[in-house]
């Protein structure tokens, strides 16, 4: 997909990721977490791609499967998630 990027300078992230967007949840956690990606997600189009940095990723992954939404590949704190 044509506008995606990788921010390669950034070594806590794999170099291969390549995503649309970012979405930093700072400190959030349980259902602080879970709404705040909710939002952020809600008006994406299907198939877009988003790193997501948090803190709690059994919140994150658990948030993908209750969603349908696809994690790709999860490097705590950062998790890159696609968009059903």
């Amino acid at each position: 997909m044509e506008g995606r990027f990788s921010k390669k300078n950034n070594a806590a992230t794999p170099s291969h990721w390549e995503y649309d967007t970012e979405f930093d949840a700072k400190e959030l956690g349980c259902g602080d977490l879970v709404m705040a990606l909710f939002k952020f997600f809600k008006p994406l189009d299907s198939g877009i791609r988003v790193r997501v940095k948090a803190l709690d990723g059994g919140d994150v992954m658990a948030w993908c499967r209750s969603t349908g939404n696809t994690l790709h590949e999860g490097h705590p704190p950062f998790f890159l998630i696609e968009k059903k």
